[in-house]
């Protein structure tokens, strides 16, 4: 790495924060506990790396192993590695663990978190590409069909025919494939062909209230980084490492991001479990896997 004595001695304290004790500790006690599959996984740095295996194998505790690795070996900095996780409650045990490993998690792993918080952290820093203010709003699911029955009144639609969760369903499918309303193929439009329609009407409204829904914080950051190659150079150098946890569970959307990001260096590391997937009631391709 750049600007660092690698001779200089470095004297970890109970009380350093973990940039210092990832940049300065040397030794690497927890590999120890890795199998050979596992350890292979960890040690290989550069490249794309996938790991397949079944569930309770261990490819989470290999993951955040790896993340570890990064930053003892002075490969990265704690800002410089992007890791993905598809629960809270995940990335908050792997913040835990990571921090076990190095004895403090201190000044933590900022780019540690799931696609949706990770994308809004994005999103806010250049929402003005797409029509936004820093400070929008995130709808809920009642929101969303509550702006939805909205726009289905005012064209005198029967909900009880056409129900609002319908039309939502179909546009969250969309959005989980990146289709915008004029990327949608005309074979797939629905809600009696005028799905696109109300679909256009709804991401036009989301924008007069200075809104935006769940599925948006992954679509308006592809469509930024697809259309801005300044900005998506700028994360791409950045991030000079990429971990996703639970890789067969991303949509098409998060597959795109992850692929954009790593497009440069290739430095992604995703570990997954090709007979499951958790999340297809959210438009997860276990395909993704293969076309890894």
């Amino acid at each position: 790495m750049k600007n660092r004595d690698e001779n200089q001695a470095i004297q970890i304290e109970s009380n350093t924060t973990l940039s210092q004790r990832a940049m300065g500790v040397r030794q690497t006690p927890y590999l120890e506990d890795l199998n050979s599959a596992q350890r292979s996984a960890v040690e290989t740095l550069n490249g794309p790396v996938l790991m397949l295996a079944g569930a309770g194998t261990g490819k989470t505790k290999a993951l955040t192993t790896r993340i570890v690795h990064l930053m003892n070996m002075n490969q990265a900095w704690p800002n410089e590695i992007l890791a993905v996780t598809f629960t809270n409650k995940a990335a908050r045990e792997m913040k835990s663990r990571v921090g076990a490993m190095l004895g403090n998690v201190g000044d933590g792993l900022p780019w540690l978190g799931t696609f949706h918080s990770l994308c809004v952290k994005i999103l806010r820093r250049h929402s003005e590409i797409v029509g936004l203010k820093s400070n929008f709003t995130i709808l809920d699911t009642d929101d969303q069909l509550r702006l939805l029955k909205q726009l289905l009144r005012a064209e005198n639609i029967d909900e009880k025919r056409w129900p609002p969760r319908l039309l939502l369903g179909l546009i969250d499918t969309w959005k989980n494939r990146a289709w915008s309303p004029i990327h949608v193929p005309s074979g797939e439009d629905g809600f009696n062909g005028r799905g696109v329609e109300f679909y256009t009407q709804y991401q036009n409204r989301l924008k007069t209230l200075n809104a935006a829904d769940f599925g948006d914080l992954l679509l308006h950051v592809v469509n930024i980084f697809q259309n801005n190659a300044d900005v998506l150079e700028k994360y791409q150098n950045g991030f000079k490492y990429i971990l996703v946890d639970e890789y067969q569970d991303t949509n098409i959307a998060q597959y795109m991001w992850l692929r954009l990001l790593a497009a440069k260096h290739r430095n992604i590391c995703c570990v997954g479990d090709d007979d499951q997937s958790i999340y297809g009631w959210r438009g997860a391709e276990v395909g993704n896997i293969l076309r890894f």
